[in-house]
Formats: structure tokens, C-alpha cells, sequence
């Protein structure tokens, strides 16, 4: 994967406008889509399915925030990056858990821009063409989102896709109840629904894949493993 076939959605605020970083990024990648407007950008992500979202705004208000958490509830693989002039940005703890790559603050020189575009790129390009290795023989997919283990294959649902792919962008960590309950079901999951779902994630891998650390929450826990990505032949 090259930089020229990335393609963008551009959101900017009214305040944000920068002729000079919509020009780069014309010159730079496959395809650009600005919009101004949140309506304009849900529809435009609907339409375009960009592989990268570049949010440029002062975050005055939550709506850039909303439309973000609203990609993320069904799209763990788009890339963000952010760009403000907010240095005290009251929503940075939130955007942190929409795991945006980078955060750039202005002013920036071309060249931030374009070491940010190439970590999106590695990021993107190893989410659609790696495998994670979750123990011998057994991997999970990001490009299906789906378990690999032996000869079979399991295509995990809507929420087991979100909860795996939270387990691993936090791998190392344990993972509150409180934020699992957020990123699946928005603030409205029942325990007997969580333990479920950590069942069936159990089957389609193994037992002790997730560990529950009671009254915290959830950790990844993979032993023994050095290399977790390891490249699809084609």
C-alpha cells in the first residue's frame, strides 16, 4: 500500500478551512472529500467508505465527538487523525478511546502531516492484510474479522467484533467494564449479556484467552507469543 491509495474524508469546521493542507493532501493520496457540516460527513463516510477520517476543529462543541463515536460503534478499521489549535482540549480523554493515530497541533509543516499520513498507512495496511496471532494455529482476521483456528474459520457478529478488536488495541491492559459497556452497547448492557459474549469469544478461540479481573474488567491475555502479526500470503 502506497499513500496514493489512501483515500480521505476531510472534516472541518467552519473555523478550521486550510486551503494549504487540502492541497497537500490532493497532491498526496488517492481521493479527498471535504464536508463542513455533520450531516455532510455521515453521508459522504456512507458513500466514500474512506479507509482515513482527518477531523480539523476546534472542538467547541460535542458534535465532532458524536459523529466520531458513531464511526467507531460499527468501524474499529478507518484510521483518525485529528488536528486543532485546542491545546486543552476537553475531549482529548474521549478521543483517546477512538483510537485516533495521531493529534496534531497548529501550527504544522508539511511534513507532520505526512509522517502521520504514513502511520495511518501502516496502521490501515496491518489491519486489512495481517493476521493476529492469538496462539499456535489459532489467529483472528482483521480484514474479515474473523477467528482462524486449524482449518476452520469463524466469522465473528457485530458485537464480538467490537469487544475482540477492543481487547487488542489494548492488549497489555484490562479493560473496564464500564468501558466495554460503552464502546458495545452504549451505556445499556446487562452483565448476563456481557458474560455471553465473552463465552462465545471463548469458544471460537480458547478459555483462557480473556481474563476477567472481578470488579475491574477484561484483559487479553496471550503467553508466550513474540511475533502477534504475521503477514497473509497472497
Amino acid at each position: 500500500m502506497e499513500l496514493s491509495d489512501l483515500s480521505v474524508l476531510y472534516v472541518m469546521d467552519k473555523c478550521s478551512k486550510d486551503e494549504s493542507l487540502y492541497t497537500l493532501l490532493c497532491n498526496t493520496v488517492n481521493k479527498v472529500t471535504c464536508t463542513k457540516t455533520i450531516e455532510e460527513s455521515k453521508k459522504e463516510y456512507i458513500k466514500q467508505s474512506p479507509c482515513l477520517i482527518i477531523i480539523n476543529s476546534e472542538f467547541e462543541d460535542k458534535n465532532i465527538i458524536d459523529f466520531m463515536n458513531e464511526v467507531r460503534s460499527d468501524d474499529i478499521k478507518t484510521a483518525f487523525i485529528v488536528i486543532s489549535s485546542n491545546n486543552n482540549n476537553s475531549y482529548l480523554s474521549e478521543l483517546l478511546e477512538l483510537y485516533i493515530t495521531k493529534y496534531i497541533i497548529k501550527p504544522f509543516d508539511d511534513k507532520t502531516i505526512l509522517d502521520a499520513l504514513h502511520k495511518c498507512m501502516e496502521i490501515i495496511e496491518r489491519r486489512l492484510y495481517s493476521n493476529f496471532k492469538l496462539s499456535d494455529n489459532i489467529y483472528f482476521n482483521f480484514q474479515t474479522q474473523s477467528i482462524i483456528k486449524g482449518n476452520e474459520s469463524y466469522v465473528l457478529n457485530k458485537k464480538e467484533s467490537l469487544l475482540f478488536n477492543l481487547l487488542i488495541q489494548n492488549q497489555g491492559r484490562i479493560v473496564s467494564y464500564e468501558e466495554i459497556e460503552y464502546h458495545i452497547w452504549n451505556n445499556e448492557a446487562t452483565e448476563a449479556a456481557l458474560k455471553s459474549l465473552i463465552r462465545d469469544l471463548r469458544k471460537k478461540t480458547f478459555k483462557s484467552i480473556i481474563k476477567n479481573y472481578s470488579g475491574i474488567g477484561y484483559k487479553l491475555e496471550l503467553k508466550n507469543i513474540h511475533q502477534n502479526f504475521d503477514t497473509i500470503s497472497n
